[in-house]
């Protein structure tokens, strides 16, 4: 096979890049294209002339507004979690205003995974589910003990209640397996991920366990937050597209009590909150500015955010944490966790040897994407090739499982009887599942013996037929002394053909990290204590993520910003 013309350093690299022609998995299919970016990763941050960063110089107040409203609550930024603040704070009896830039709900095409606990849809299925103590303390290990535990404890303990009143006014169709293909006669359809469990899959000999408790809406989340949306509008809120928050309004007390919002003709409106601002308005990824201070080990990662604005700009642009900066709020200590896993290549991120530019093995290939792409991301040019041999079909099972892992094998007289999980439209790393042609279609490279593949792979022979032979040394010992992968994933390259699959950088799907804020949600100034008025969910606030974006739980992205996003809207509304 041919060499793969991608750009080295680009967009998402081979394995990620699968996830936008994922279109049958429900995953990018609807995402609009990418729009052209400044290169987030090594622009030079603007400051003053003390140095302090442009974005957290306040603008002037508005002199020219036109318009104002009144409200009881104001929710910034109409995303999942803005669409669930503005509902539960609509249900709990407040008269509601949110405003979105762009010009409907935030619906991010290839979203749709929810990681949590004590749903009835996990119940009905029979699911059985790690505890509490199991599931919080390894994403705090995850995650270096720098989240807010209590954070995590309340996404466990009502991420399933959540879930059930997400979805309460939907008719939605609920599948009882990953591969189980809907009927066709709902839209709306709910699929447990990787379920059933694996045969023979234990957590406690994992070095990164997987719960399998995660369901995915699909076509995507779209049709949770259109129901949230219909919802509030008719609990009386006022809902309005293509308005830009610029600025947060505070009394002389230190509360906020509103914003200053304008539409795309530059048309000022203030909008005065008597119980509260939510700010719900997303990363700050799509600011290069931003980024760059607060998340500079990100260089040549590019950012990937396809929602725009009604101006034609990427949307998520750090709005929400530069509002409540400037009202005093204070951004959380770092290191701050962007969503950078990377989804592999034809066998997804399989435990199979792995071999950097120079011909040499460079980690335990035992690990999921984020952290592959973490040891990627140190490697010269930033590239990696998966080696796989004829066996791989028997092989596949012996995998770990999750997020990018492939498991089953299905051969070809077969494939009509998967139709959820394989055809020309699937990606192996999304489904799990995986034929031949769907392997063969997603190689790099293909050769008959280890000399020519190198050559092929454009790597130094000599270098790359010694790795081989030391794997494979070790692969016969039942021991790998160099790195210490687990034996039964050990597998000799001997058979021919041998497979290559190039490993690119991944693309940052969002940077997670933002205001600090209390238990209740208040955003807290720099001595921690909570500003008046102003609260915070989704992507926009802090705790819930530090230095990684945790894979060992899938989905546990958009169920916080359900469950946060929901939390906040109640207590604006209750004045807590």
């Amino acid at each position: 096979m041919g060499t793969n013309d991608m750009s080295r350093r680009a967009f998402l690299g081979f394995g990620a890049a699968a996830a936008v022609t994922a279109g049958a998995a429900g995953l990018a299919g609807c995402a609009p294209a990418a729009p052209a970016q400044k290169d987030a990763a090594t622009a030079e941050p603007t400051t003053a002339g003390d140095g302090t960063p442009s974005f957290l110089t306040a603008p002037a107040v508005p002199t020219d507004v036109q318009d104002t409203k009144e409200c009881d609550v104001l929710v910034i930024g109409l995303g999942l979690s803005g669409c669930c603040a503005a509902r539960a704070a609509a249900e709990g009896g407040a008269k509601v205003i949110g405003i979105e830039k762009q010009a409907q709900i935030g619906v991010i095409g290839m979203a749709g995974d929810f990681g949590i606990y004590g749903s009835k849809v996990q119940s009905d299925l029979g699911m059985e589910l790690a505890d509490k103590a199991e599931v919080v303390h390894q994403l705090m290990k995850d995650m270096t003990f720098r989240p807010n535990e209590r954070m995590l404890n309340y996404w466990y303990d009502h991420s399933g209640e959540d879930f059930d009143w997400l979805i309460e006014a939907s008719d939605c169709e609920v599948l009882p397996t990953s591969a189980t293909p809907a009927s066709g006669e709902k839209e709306c359809v709910i699929r447990p991920k990787c379920y059933p469990v694996l045969e023979g899959y234990d957590r406690s000999s994992e070095l990164f366990p997987y719960f399998n408790g995660t369901v995915t809406t699909e076509p995507s989340v779209g049709w949770c937050m259109e129901s949230c949306q219909q919802i509030a509008e008719g609990k009386g809120a006022e809902l309005m597209f293509g308005m830009f928050a610029e600025q947060l309004i505070k009394d002389d007390k230190g509360a906020v009590t509103g914003a200053y919002v304008r539409d795309s003709k530059g048309v000022y409106t203030q909008i005065n909150a008597s119980k509260g601002v939510v700010l719900c308005c997303g990363d700050i990824s799509g600011n290069p500015d931003m980024l760059y201070y607060y998340v500079p080990w990100v260089e040549g990662i590019a950012p990937f955010y396809p929602n725009v604005d009604v101006e034609g700009n990427v949307a998520n642009t750090g709005d929400g944490h530069r509002m409540g900066m400037w009202a005093g709020g204070h951004m959380e200590l770092g290191p701050l966790a962007p969503m950078t896993h990377h989804m592999g290549g034809a066998l997804g991120v399989d435990a199979f040897l792995q071999l950097n530019v120079r011909g040499e093995r460079f980690m335990n290939e035992d690990i999921p994407g984020q952290n592959i792409q973490d040891q990627l991301s140190r490697q010269p040019e930033a590239r990696s090739f998966q080696i796989i041999d004829a066996k791989w079909p028997e092989q596949l099972a012996c995998q770990g499982t999750g997020h990018g892992f492939v498991n089953y094998f299905v051969p070809e007289d077969e494939a009509d009887q998967w139709p959820a999980v394989v055809g020309k439209d699937a990606s192996a790393s999304f489904t799990g599942y995986t034929t031949e042609q769907m392997f063969l279609d997603a190689i790099t490279y293909q050769a008959d013996t280890i000399e020519d593949l190198a050559k092929q792979m454009g790597l130094p022979k000599d270098a790359v037929v010694a790795s081989v032979e030391r794997y494979n040394e070790l692969a016969h010992q039942g021991s790998d002394d160099d790195f210490g992968k687990r034996a039964d994933r050990l597998f000799p390259l001997e058979t021919p053909p041998f497979y290559a699959c190039e490993f690119g950088d991944a693309g940052m799907l969002v940077c997670m990290g933002g205001l600090e804020c209390d238990l209740d949600l208040h955003v807290v100034d720099d001595d921690k204590n909570p500003i008046p008025g102003l609260y915070v969910a989704g992507n926009t606030m802090g705790g819930r993520y530090a230095v990684e974006y945790p894979v060992t739980e899938a989905g546990i992205s958009l169920a916080t910003a359900m469950t946060f996003g929901r939390l906040a809207g109640v207590n604006a509304a209750a004045g807590l």
